[in-house]
C-alpha cells in the first residue's frame, strides 16, 4: 500500500523530461522477493503518454517521469491515478485488497519561450537592382507564451 504521506504534488518546468517524483510504498514482505517488489501502473490521466513510471529495484519506490515535454500553454495541470501491486500474486481468499492507488497532481511551470516565425523556414526571391528602401519581405512571428504578456520586437 502507498505510504501514508501527503498528496503527491510535484512541479515540472515545461519542455523538460526526467523523474519528477518518487512514490513510496509500505510492504512488510521479505525484501528482494516477488512478494515485496512493487509494480506501478498509471491507470488514468495519461492520454498523451507523456508520463511513465518504473520501480526502483533498490528501494521499491515508483519513479514517475515525464517522457514527452509538457507545454504549460496547452495544460498547466495534470492529474494521474497510479496503482501499485505486488509482482507476485497474493494468496487467494485474503481479506484485503491486492492493490493500492494514489493521486499525483502535477503543476507545469511556464518558461519564457522565444517567438516562432511563420512560415519557418521561409524563402525570399526578389529581382536584383530593386530600389533602396524597398520592402523585401514582411516576417510574421508569434509568441507561444500566451500566459505571459510580452511584445515581439
Amino acid at each position: 500500500m502507498f505510504s501514508p504521506l501527503p498528496d503527491y504534488i510535484p512541479t515540472v518546468k515545461e519542455g523538460t523530461t526526467g523523474v519528477i517524483v518518487n512514490l513510496t510504498v509500505e510492504d512488510r514482505d521479505d525484501p528482494a522477493t516477488g512478494a515485496w517488489r512493487a509494480v506501478y501502473t498509471i491507470i488514468n490521466g495519461n492520454p498523451g503518454q507523456s508520463f511513465e513510471i518504473h520501480t526502483n529495484p533498490k528501494n521499491n519506490e515508483g519513479m514517475l517521469s515525464v517522457v514527452k515535454p509538457l507545454d504549460c500553454e496547452i495544460s498547466a495541470f495534470h492529474t494521474l491515478l497510479i496503482k501499485v501491486e505486488n509482482e507476485d500474486p497474493l494468496v487467494p481468499d485474503i481479506a484485503y485488497g491486492t492493490s493500492s492507488t494514489a493521486t499525483v497532481q502535477i503543476t507545469v511551470l511556464d518558461v519564457n519561450e522565444g517567438p516562432i516565425f511563420h512560415p519557418n523556414p521561409m524563402t525570399v526571391t526578389k529581382q536584383e537592382n530593386i530600389p533602396i528602401g524597398s520592402v523585401v519581405f514582411t516576417v510574421n512571428a508569434t509568441d507561444p507564451d500566451k500566459l505571459q504578456h510580452q511584445t515581439i520586437r
